[in-house]
């Protein structure tokens, strides 16, 4: 279990921690208290992800949502192609932790239910190794191997629903949460490279837009890190159990 990794589970125990901590000095005790969740739809797209909430006060909640990226899912990346470069299969797994404030608004809705805004952060580490050919002007082709790793952290605000359901289950909708983003990646070479291989990519990103999309002055370099913001936007359902 690599350092960084332990860093973010021992994060996310503090984070429970400070839920239970809290819960104990306010007054909830007619609620139910502990609101289990998982989005069935996520494991399609390669991920398994589960959400605890637990309420502050009465329309005020905190909750933790911990996932794994374990594959790219349905939205398999093989044999990418474009230009002069052609990968092979690969996925970029690790994991996800996203801390939350809720806020119910409707007065007429129990406990933790209905309509809702909130503030939240999500952190996602996610790695792999990256293997294919590149082809340089001289129409020479070499192998290239790279470990390539994303970090992404990003703060955002939130408008959902929970549709309660019978004996304590329920729906949760996320509508739309827009936020920033803030991602550093770095590519390693496994197998060094050539030297063109770096400014090709990047000629490359910027025929296809990408480059302009993130930022003008965006550029790859390789065993260095790379930071670029981008916009983020959140949307999903889930469906849960409270006790």
């Amino acid at each position: 279990m690599s350092n960084k990794l332990k860093k973010w589970i021992l994060f996310g125990l503090l984070i429970n921690g400070s839920i239970w901590g809290f819960y104990a000095q306010t007054d909830v005790n007619n609620l139910r208290k502990n609101h289990i969740s998982f989005d069935p739809v996520q494991p399609f797209f390669g991920t398994a992800q589960v959400q605890y909430e637990r309420p502050l006060f009465r329309k005020v909640s905190l909750s933790l949502l911990t996932g794994y990226k374990f594959s790219s899912g349905i939205f398999d990346v093989s044999d990418l192609s474009f230009d002069r470069f052609e990968t092979d299969e690969f996925d970029l797994t690790g994991i996800k932790i996203i801390p939350e404030i809720r806020w119910y608004t409707q007065k007429s809705h129990p406990d933790l239910t209905g309509f809702f805004i909130g503030i939240y952060f999500r952190y996602q580490d996610r790695s792999g190794d990256i293997s294919g050919n590149y082809t340089s002007l001289e129409r020479e082709v070499s192998r290239i191997l790279i470990e390539a790793d994303l970090d992404t952290s990003n703060v955002g605000f939130e408008i959902g629903y929970k549709l309660p359901l019978k004996n304590g289950f329920f729906l949760d909708f996320i509508i739309a949460g827009p936020g920033l983003s803030f991602n550093n990646l770095e590519l390693k070479e496994i197998e060094p490279v050539p030297e063109a291989f770096y400014d090709d990519l990047n000629e490359t990103l910027r025929d296809l837009g990408i480059i302009d999309l993130l930022d003008p002055d965006f550029r790859i370099e390789g065993n260095q890190r790379t930071y670029f913001p981008m916009l983020a936007f959140r949307y999903g359902f889930k469906i849960g159990y409270s006790f």
